[in-house]
């Protein structure tokens, strides 16, 4: 195979990015979180968010490549609307976004950084025993980007999801370094080398649970908003190829054990004609995250009435 043949082989899967799932839907929480395991099931009420006399309100944002830039529209959307998020959990490109938005980077900031993003920052080649490259330049560019160090730190609340490899359970990340969990979050199998995070070795979140609203619950949300990406995937005609194949028999198998999303309000935005490796149509995806928000913002007002502490 030729190099040139092999790049466009990769971005092929990095385009596939967090559709592992692709029906966009999480299963229950059954790993290891610092708050959330059954070892520290007693001390979990300590970590659970609440706004006296208001309803929490949890963003969860799904994986889905390059075409989580979409929830940079939704949540410009939601801050227009004046809309509170006061928790986020997310899934691989759900992760970057949370993570960035969690420790006060705008949507208009998040847009500029997009647009000087190349799929080359990502790329840093490694020994290909567990992965063609490191995270390494992930890891890099997050850290340009925020200022908080740990979980811990951040302004909003954030929990991520990632895969252990070494038993196939759901990890639930939401202490320790922002810029390794995150990392360990988006790292998609074989593309990426596996994480090493507190003695596992983890993967891309969209293994297990691609768009982690039922996280969001647990935290204390009382309103779950969830922006799901995974209906972008399409089957038109026939496979043509090798990786198409492949891709679309994996995507299958997946979608065969998928669950129902705990959310109140499900986002979808309508990403038809763009794909995970469009980098350069990024304004256009933005737009379609917002037009989808804008459609529910409605229905979200109304929810936050009826949900008011105190008036039910």
């Amino acid at each position: 195979m030729e190099k040139r043949d092999l790049f466009l082989l990769l971005l092929a899967f990095l385009a596939l990015g967090s559709f592992f799932l692709a029906a966009g839907c999480g299963t229950d929480v059954n790993g290891v979180s610092a708050e959330f395991n059954e070892e520290n099931e007693e001390t979990a009420p300590e970590n659970v968010i609440s706004r006296e006399g208001e309803p929490v309100v949890g963003l969860a944002l799904s994986g889905g490549g390059g075409l989580g830039i979409a929830h940079i529209g939704v949540i410009a959307v939601l801050l227009e609307n004046g809309i509170p998020i006061d928790l986020i959990t997310g899934t691989s490109a759900g992760a970057i976004v949370g993570a960035l938005f969690s420790d006060g980077v705008s949507p208009e900031q998040m847009e500029k950084i997009v647009e000087e993003l190349s799929w080359s920052d990502f790329l840093v080649a490694s020994v290909p025993e567990l992965g063609f490259f490191s995270t390494e330049g992930l890891e890099k560019k997050i850290k340009e980007h925020i200022q908080s160090e740990n979980f811990e730190d951040l302004a909003i609340p954030l929990a991520v999801v990632a895969t252990n490899l070494d038993d196939g359970e759901e990890i639930v990340i939401n202490s320790g370094s922002i810029v390794k969990g995150v990392a360990a979050s988006a790292a998609i199998p074989v593309i990426f080398k596996p994480v090493e995070y507190e003695g596992m070795f983890l993967v891309d979140g969209g293994l297990v649970n691609n768009l982690p609203s039922d996280i969001a619950r647990e935290m204390g949300a009382d309103i779950v908003i969830a922006v799901n990406l995974a209906d972008n995937f399409r089957f038109e005609g026939r496979p043509q190829g090798l990786i198409e194949t492949g891709i679309r028999s994996y995507n299958i198998l997946q979608r065969s054990h998928s669950v129902p999303v705990d959310a109140d309000i499900e986002i979808h935005p309508d990403l038809k004609g763009v794909t995970g490796t469009d980098l350069d149509k990024y304004r256009e995806i933005i737009t379609r995250g917002r037009e989808a928000a804008e459609e529910v913002v409605p229905d979200i007002l109304t929810l936050l009435k009826e949900k008011k502490k105190g008036e039910n």
